[in-house]
């Protein structure tokens, strides 16, 4: 048996076939499918859904470079989409560091 022709899945990752039971899914979303539906159908039938970029959007929310206490490196600090990175080896171990507060500090995010 094989897919309806009306059958469509639309989803960011590619889909996956279940089967669980007596009964068959394609996945994302659990829609169920004609058992022997094999993953080839089902990507046949598959629209990926691309996240949307606005292009007035700055690439990140916060870029700075930050030069380390005795002065002789530069770190560099990112604040995107909620999460903080620095390049520098305490922010590697701890996931957080004094460059990433002294950013933070000085963009109103910590007092």
């Amino acid at each position: 048996m094989s897919l309806p022709k009306s059958f469509k899945i639309s989803s960011f990752f590619p889909p996956a076939v279940s089967t669980v039971g007596n009964k068959t899914y394609a996945c994302p979303g659990w829609h169920e499918i004609p058992n022997g539906t094999t993953l080839k159908e089902v990507h046949e039938r598959w629209t990926q859904i691309l996240p949307k970029v606005s292009q007035t959007d700055p690439e990140y929310d916060i870029h700075e470079f930050v030069p380390s206490s005795k002065g002789d490196k530069t770190y560099e600090v990112i604040f995107n989409n909620g999460t903080w990175n620095c390049e520098c080896v305490g922010f590697g171990f701890r996931r957080d560091c004094k460059h990433v507060k002294e950013v933070a500090k000085r963009h109103g995010y910590i007092k």
